[in-house]
């Protein structure tokens, strides 16, 4: 450990991003440095002060960085490479500099472990009598010794646990739009989405399709949250985020249906996004759909 691994650290560290060992190895070098932790107490102050500072972004902003990292990631995956590339040289294949290396084998080793352990482990016999699946995976987080003798232990833990219920239900209703928004999963998401549409019409299920809508990467996602929010056409707040779909989203399917329902209920406050969607949309029949809705409102095709 030294101080020029340590201060280029300290961000990661108070995010809770390095390992047990980098942890332990990091407090045992602020303990001992008095530079290093005049330099951490520093950075530390300036992220409470950015925490204290930090602001919302628009949600055009922020949809718009979402696709961003979409496309990207999903160009990244398609990169072609082969695996005897990827063995005889895996760093040099995927752009990674030596700094990164070691630990990106060890995790790698970790992986084959990992996977290796789950093919060669006996199938699992059931689900147990509390509910649970798997038995819960710990991590120690922090340890701490107290006056008294005791000792206390932070521990993270992650297990599976089986529910089963209808959609009345509170806890699968909640589960249900915790998937729609959170999964790294677009094709769970895809289903919650259409679950969800199934279920009365409650102020919640209406902000989870919305929040679907303007940020889910996949298209299909969005697809199956705008066609859930037909039911919810006439809501202000559901206009609103049809004609923000109309002018930031990067599907075509998706700008077509958001135009056909935005359509149907038809109010001179959409009069400005008609006009400017006409004036930039590449799909003839959005811009079509557009001019017909602003002629039928005896409103300007083009803007002034």
């Amino acid at each position: 450990m030294n101080c020029d691994w340590a201060t280029r650290n300290f961000s990661l560290f108070l995010y809770d991003e390095l390992s047990l060992d980098e942890e332990q190895a990091l407090q045992e070098h602020l303990e001992a440095c008095p530079a290093c932790r005049k330099a951490f107490e520093a950075e530390q102050a300036l992220h409470e002060l950015l925490d204290r500072r930090e602001q919302t972004p628009s949600a055009v902003l922020l949809a718009r960085c979402r696709r961003d990292l979409s496309l990207r990631l999903q160009a990244e995956a398609a990169r072609p490479s082969g695996w005897r590339a990827w063995f005889s040289n895996p760093f040099a294949a995927l752009r990674i500099s030596p700094a990164f290396a070691r630990p990106l084998g060890a995790l790698a080793l970790v992986a084959i472990g990992f996977f290796a352990a789950r093919l060669t482990a006996p199938a699992p016999s059931g689900e147990t009598a509390d509910g649970f699946l798997d038995p819960p995976v710990a991590r120690v987080r922090y340890v701490q010794a107290q006056p008294s003798g005791q000792v206390r232990v932070v521990v993270e833990e992650t297990r599976q646990r089986l529910l089963t219920g209808d959609l009345a239900d509170e806890q699968i209703h909640r589960l249900l739009l915790a998937a729609a928004r959170e999964s790294a999963d677009p094709g769970l998401r895809a289903e919650s989405v259409e679950l969800l549409r199934s279920r009365p019409v409650s102020d919640e299920v209406r902000s989870a399709l919305i929040h679907a809508l303007q940020h889910d990467p996949n298209p299909g996602v969005r697809l199956k949250a705008l066609d859930a929010l037909k039911a919810y056409a006439g809501e202000s707040d559901v206009r609103n985020t049809l004609a923000q779909v109309l002018l930031v989203d990067d599907n075509p399917g998706v700008r077509t249906q958001a135009i056909d329902l935005l359509i149907q209920h038809m109010e001179h406050a959409i009069v400005g996004v008609l006009q400017e969607v006409v004036q930039r949309e590449s799909n003839p029949y959005i811009r079509m759909q557009c001019q017909r809705a602003l002629q039928e409102m005896n409103a300007s095709v083009g803007t002034f």
